[in-house]
């Protein structure tokens, strides 16, 4: 590695723009490039008319020290804010357990969760629309190209944050690493949006769902900052969605909205769209937290290097970054010895 190496990151969400900021702020050129049309990944806000929901990462927890302080300030300037809803657990029917499940404080972002992606990517050098396709090793680092054959530039390092199975075709010239990346098995969750006029009144604002197509239902309505009180969430199962995931939109909205009737009582909705999540969730997560090649210049992050949970992703990008830049001074500390025992021999 250079002293002062261009990077690029491939992948916009919480891990790749946590590992920009690191690098950024240790005084690195950083360059992160998303497919995505804007802010957001898994944290997406999706429009739908007049209507906005929360139809991927519904909540955060904030229980590492450096994401409960950055949790902190997003709230200070209205970026964040505490989800009080009432969280239970179906099964069999009914409420498991008459109680709240895994009580303890949830965030959502204002006014919708890719507020905070959009305050991640504020003074990054960050692109939109560009797909990194394939990455190639080159003699002083790696050389970048798009989907469509464009040239994206060479840099020094290159990290892939973005799902497993996309991660492990950029690592293909790491072979080691795009091993490990396989290894991380992601499965796929439909979700569905849905506003109800009148609105369903469970008794509760969200559920996890032990049984039956559905896991997880929720009033995007009951956080804070949203608009729409009748607007609903539901995701299918992992085994559900995998099953069904060729079908077409509208019927996985047909049979997911039944089971949510059967759930609540509710009527035909008012408005409802489904959206496919091909990579929704790491299934099989690493256990090393990130992946790097320091002589090559190459890494990974993300939520499947650590775990199931959006703030997972965001260690796993900074813990990426910070140890590229220790890696890197490392480096330029030893040269630099190097160059003054030299200095010293000459004179």
């Amino acid at each position: 590695m250079t002293a002062s190496p261009r990077i690029l990151i491939a992948g916009a969400g919480l891990a790749g723009l946590a590992c920009a900021r690191a690098l950024r702020d240790g005084g690195l050129d950083v360059r992160v490039l998303d497919k995505g049309r804007g802010p957001g990944g898994r944290l997406s806000t999706r429009r739908e008319g007049p209507f906005a929901f929360d139809h991927g990462g519904q909540y955060l927890t904030a229980r590492d020290p450096r994401f409960a302080g950055l949790m902190v300030d997003w709230q200070a300037r209205g970026v964040a804010a505490p989800w009080t809803g009432r969280i239970v657990r179906l099964a069999g029917g009914g409420v498991a357990g008459g109680g709240e499940e895994s009580p303890g404080e949830r965030y959502v972002g204002t006014p919708g969760m890719n507020a905070l992606v959009r305050d991640l990517a504020e003074g990054l050098d960050v692109s939109w629309g560009v797909r990194v396709a394939r990455l190639d090793r080159t003699a002083d680092g790696w050389h970048a190209v798009a989907e469509d054959g464009a040239d994206l530039g060479r840099f020094g390092i290159v990290v892939a944050a973005v799902p497993a199975p996309q991660a492990a075709a950029l690592l293909a010239p790491a072979p080691r690493l795009a091993e490990r990346a396989r290894a991380a098995r992601m499965e796929a969750c439909w979700s569905v949006m849905a506003v109800f006029d009148p609105p369903p009144e469970p008794g509760w604002d969200a559920a996890f769902v032990t049984e039956g197509p559905l896991s997880w239902v929720a009033r995007d309505g009951s956080k804070p900052g949203r608009r729409e009180p009748g607007a609903w969430v539901l995701h299918g199962s992992r085994a559900w969605s995998e099953a069904h995931l060729e079908e077409r939109p509208e019927t996985v909205a047909a049979m997911l909205l039944r089971a949510f009737g059967e759930l609540t009582g509710a009527g035909a909705p008012a408005f409802a769209r489904a959206h496919r999540w091909r990579y929704a969730i790491p299934a099989v997560p690493l256990a090393e937290g990130h992946l790097w090649d320091a002589e090559a210049g190459i890494g990974a992050c993300g939520d499947w290097c650590r775990e199931a949970r959006g703030e997972a992703a965001w260690v796993s990008g900074r813990d990426l970054g910070e140890r590229i830049l220790a890696d890197l001074h490392r480096g330029i500390g030893a040269a630099a010895s190097a160059g003054e025992g030299a200095r010293d021999r000459h004179d």
